[in-house]
């Protein structure tokens, strides 16, 4: 029959919606990601490697650290208030074996059992497809605390990927908000493609021991204003689940208390404990976190030197930078991010927990839950 008879006319016709339909079915299950809010600008992937390239650029600039580092920021300790005895005993709850058991957990260097079954996770690559085991683990964890969760999905190029979310809602005023945050994910240098063993201890398993610990010490008190604790993902693809969440809760249009994010919290070599707290030169007023957070660890005696790097050299590097964007106040806490200090195992398979520093790790849980406490209006029950 000839094509441009009746019937080729009719085939025509009824074969541009099927394509149509093809088309869309192919870019959505394919291609399609989250939009991302034009506040996060269009070089939000330079601080990972460069997509296929095999170039990896360091979590903070070293450049940026290297021209900064003879500054001192001093911080006002004037007029310190006695520490609490209640929130004293809480956070001396913070247990170091506990701590390096779930690390242990998270990073593939033992078992455990969730649901009655033998699991391990030996990667939390964004592609190596045991992301869904660490959240169904986190989950079960909450659970056990009586937490509800509940996951935010975005998608990049057809994959749904999802970050965890507990909540605790303010019970003065629940529109006001503060964010705690730290990412899942991990890598061993290659993170556009499947790494089979990506430990990830300090980078970023610390950081989400550091949220279990403080979800666990938030189920003891009670709260003025509204805490969300969040587990990103993809930070290492580019800090895509940071976006996407910062974009999301942007639309709920809280009054917005604070964010701090736990990016590499377990390794230092240092005698003094130095801890680095980001504010990327006071951006959006975020220096008073830096005073909350280091006279939270004066206050309370805690074996740490914090440090108020009021540089940019982690700007756009960690998860954080989503919320910054948004004009959160925000902040980075981290191990010592120096020539000197930085954690050699960075981004390897060598980064395992026997590395780690636990009594510092938790040291700085601690520092960060009073200031969470402070912040957000917690007592102690």
């Amino acid at each position: 029959m000839n094509i441009f008879g009746i019937d080729g006319l009719y085939a025509l016709i009824l074969a541009v919606p099927v394509a149509a339909v093809v088309g869309w079915w192919i870019w959505k299950n394919f291609y399609e990601s989250t939009p991302l809010s034009s506040v996060h600008g269009a070089n939000r992937h330079e601080h990972h490697e460069h997509e296929g390239t095999g170039v990896h650029i360091c979590k903070y600039d070293q450049a940026e650290q290297r021209r900064t580092a003879h500054i001192v920021n001093p911080i006002d300790y004037s007029n310190l208030p006695p520490a609490d005895p209640k929130v004293a005993a809480l956070i001396a709850t913070v247990s170091v074996s506990e701590i390096e058991t779930q690390l242990r957990d998270i990073t593939g260097e033992q078992t455990f059992t969730l649901a009655g079954e033998t699991k391990q996770i030996v990667s939390r690559n964004s592609h190596a497809g045991q992301l869904e085991l660490a959240h169904q683990y986190l989950e079960a964890y909450y659970a056990g605390l009586g937490l509800k969760t509940f996951r935010h999905e975005y998608k990049i190029r057809g994959t749904k990927f999802h970050n965890l979310v507990v909540e605790f809602p303010g019970k003065v005023n629940p529109r006001k908000c503060f964010v705690g945050g730290a990412h899942l994910d991990s890598t061993a240098g290659n993170p556009w493609r499947t790494e089979k063993v990506a430990p990830g201890a300090d980078d970023d398993a610390s950081g989400t021991v550091g949220i279990m610990q403080l979800a666990k010490l938030l189920t003891k008190v009670d709260n003025d204003f509204t805490i969300r604790l969040v587990h990103f993902t993809c930070e290492e693809q580019g800090l895509y689940g940071s976006y996407a969440y910062s974009d999301a809760i942007e639309k709920e249009n809280f009054e917005k208390i604070g964010m701090i994010e736990m990016d590499m919290i377990g390794y230092c070599k240092r005698e003094d404990h130095r801890v680095d707290i980001h504010d990327d030169v006071n951006k959006h007023g975020a220096h008073k976190l830096v005073e909350i957070l280091a006279r939270a660890a004066k206050q309370y005696g805690l074996n740490l030197s914090p440090v108020d790097t009021h540089n940019r050299a982690v700007e756009n590097r960690s998860d954080h930078a989503g919320f910054q964007n948004h004009k959160w106040m925000a902040v980075l806490v981290s191990d010592p991010f120096t020539d000197e200090d930085f954690n050699p195992n960075y981004h390897t398979t060598s980064d395992r927990v026997s590395t780690l520093n636990l009594p510092y790790m938790a040291e700085v849980i601690k520092m960060v839950a009073v200031a969470t406490f402070q912040l957000a209006g917690c007592k102690v029950r």
